[in-house]
């Protein structure tokens, strides 16, 4: 890869392949590709194109027609060939980089460009089947393609990859940087309000640095940050920043900017970045839930089981984990019936907002990325504060609970949320082969899973006995009662409450009264997300007259019925019907 800055020129690189690390991507088919990312930001416009590269495994020996190009949009001609309205040159392939220099810097005018590669795959090898270098690193460059027999137009795969092409840009200075645009920033009134910006580089050093003020109202007030990191030295490089603003005394709508004053010690030009501060009397605390869908014939379902206990681990009062077990001794429902369908298993999703994904990588190939997705979740503003409770009944045969939201504003809409409560068992455990968890993970597993929750998992058992279960839906009032739903006008800061219950002979497993919690999910109706959710034991155990069942106990009774399907408190003389923690059930006679 070329080098990225040639400081003190006032050129950088602008590439999404920051790490070196690429992936091959093609369709195994003989045909001319054409590959593209798009320059967008008015940050650009002034700025001149130099050099374009890109690594490539192929050679000249299985291509042929190789061309890079600059173009204001992207189209094609009568024959579904690629039509450049800019700049074409020759590329030239050499050590594993194809490049061009262009003959005069092309100048960034438009508000949206475009800058890319074509080439002519004149015979299918092993370095042409899958020709195009392309990375999982997230950048606004996107990924854009188009080739003679498969993709007829061109399409965007920006959500997928980004490709690997990279931009020699001059007309840089030497210390820039820009942020990205925050819209409306949410406070509570005389606390200081944390606020995360995400920086950009656009200078070519590093940037080590920021000096900057802003201004709530008519009150400025400055800061100093340095990046213990330094953001790279590419275009475009992000970092975030963290900075506290101080505390405002009076709930409302202020008018907020943000400007970099200094970078690197560089005084700037730059304009103030604008947007909105919102103070609330109380800013409603977003509790963001995770639904998991596994199954313990599922030997890469390990992955789920380790990220949930991590999270309840890390974040015991924020995270709420639900998990969908499938096909095993803890399903409760058919996959039909999941609030989501799932991608497959192991697969997860965050609020039903982020789209499945795995339940330990989140969107990554690799590390624990479903940390930092959830703690990106909890960042977006809910509409209410939420919290829940929940308890047996005198008779014990019915488990009650209540979910009380508490709204920051009057609301006219407050009907297109509901509320739905899902019972939970935590420590389910049991022996046998219904309760082993198939495991595909080895000792060479170890720095993949790296908590030592893992531990089971990387000794290098294909079956992982003696597990204990947590966060296990049990019922979701979703397929019961129904979702409960709340009045249309609300008050600001007015509980509003609502009500929901469970029959407790209608629980599948019944281990441990004393372990079920109570979810209450706050849906919003017209999308079907989750806008927020709170957690609370279910209290009252005592009440149902059901054991516990000890660790090296699977199998005990744990519920007494007589012949006519009603719930006795202790077995009576006669004839019984018991139930077992497996779900069994047989009559006993007791004398």
């Amino acid at each position: 890869m070329p080098e990225a800055v040639m400081a003190g020129t006032g050129k950088v690189a602008y590439t999404a392949n920051m790490s070196g690390k690429v992936s091959d991507y093609g369709t195994g088919k003989k045909e001319n590709y054409d590959v593209a990312v798009r320059l967008v930001g008015k940050d650009l416009k002034g700025l001149k194109i130099e050099d374009i590269s890109v690594p490539v495994a192929f050679t000249d020996a299985n291509v042929s027609d190789v061309k890079m190009w600059v173009t204001r949009s992207l189209a094609l001609d009568d024959k579904k060939k690629n039509l450049v309205d800019g700049v074409t040159v020759d590329g030239v392939i050499s050590n594993g980089t194809l490049s061009a220099t262009l003959a005069s810097p092309y100048t960034i005018e438009a508000d949206t460009l475009y800058v890319g590669y074509s080439f002519n795959i004149t015979k299918l090898a092993k370095d042409t089947k899958k020709p195009v270098k392309v990375t999982m690193e997230e950048s606004p460059l996107g990924f854009f393609v188009h080739s003679s027999r498969t993709y007829l137009k061109w399409m965007d795969k920006s959500a997928e990859y980004c490709s690997a092409l990279e931009i020699v840009l001059s007309g840089v200075e030497t210390d820039a940087a820009g942020i990205d645009a925050f819209g409306t920033i949410h406070g509570e009134k005389n606390k200081p309000t944390d606020v995360t910006f995400v920086i950009r580089n656009h200078g070519a050093n590093a940037v080590s640095s920021i000096d900057y003020s802003y201004m709530v109202g008519t009150t400025k007030k400055t800061g100093h940050k340095d990046f213990e990191i330094p953001v790279p030295a590419y275009y475009d490089a992000a970092a975030k920043m963290d900075i506290t603003l101080e505390a405002v005394d009076t709930k409302g709508d202020y008018p907020f900017s943000f400007t970099m004053d200094k970078v690197n010690g560089v005084a700037q030009q730059s304009a103030a970045y604008e947007g909105n501060l919102k103070i609330y009397n109380v800013l409603p605390k977003r509790r963001s839930v995770m639904e998991e869908y596994t199954g313990t014939w599922c030997g890469y379902c390990p992955r789920g089981f380790v990220a949930l206990e991590v999270l309840d681990r890390l974040y015991p009062d924020d995270f709420i984990g639900l998990s969908y077990h499938n096909a095993d001794t803890m399903e409760v429902m058919t996959s039909d019936q999941y609030p989501l369908a799932a991608s497959g298993f192991p697969s997860a999703e965050i609020d039903r907002r982020t789209g499945m994904v795995d339940p330990f990588y989140g969107m990554q190939n690799t590390g624990f990325g479903i940390e930092q997705l959830w703690k990106q979740q909890c960042e977006v503003l809910a509409p209410a504060n939420i919290s829940t409770e929940a308890s047996y009944d005198e008779t014990g045969k019915k488990i009650n609970a209540k979910a009380t939201m508490v709204f920051p504003g009057d609301r006219t809409d407050a009907d297109r949320f509901k509320v739905e409560f899902v019972l939970v068992a935590d420590d389910l455990h049991g022996e046998g082969n219904s309760w082993a968890q198939k495991n595909y993970f080895t000792p060479d597993s170890k720095e993949e899973l790296m908590f030592d929750e893992a531990a089971p998992f990387v000794q290098g058992n294909e079956k992982v006995v003696g597990l204990h279960f947590n966060d296990v839906v049990m019922a979701t009032t979703r397929l019961t009662t129904g979702l409960a739903a709340l009045p249309s006008n609300v008050v600001e800061e007015v509980p509003v409450t609502v009500e929901g219950s469970f029959d407790v002979d209608a629980i599948k497993i019944m281990q441990d009264a004393r372990k079920f919690r109570i979810v209450a999910l706050l849906i919003d109706s017209t999308d079907g997300t989750i806008a927020n959710g709170a957690k609370a034991p279910v209290t009252g155990s005592e009440k149902t007259g059901i054991t516990s069942l000890g660790a090296d106990k699977q199998d005990c009774p744990v519920a007494y019925y007589d012949l006519e399907g009603r719930r006795l408190q202790q077995p009576r003389h006669g004839l019984n019907i018991v139930r077992f923690a497996s779900g069994k059930s047989v009559v006993k006679v007791v004398k």
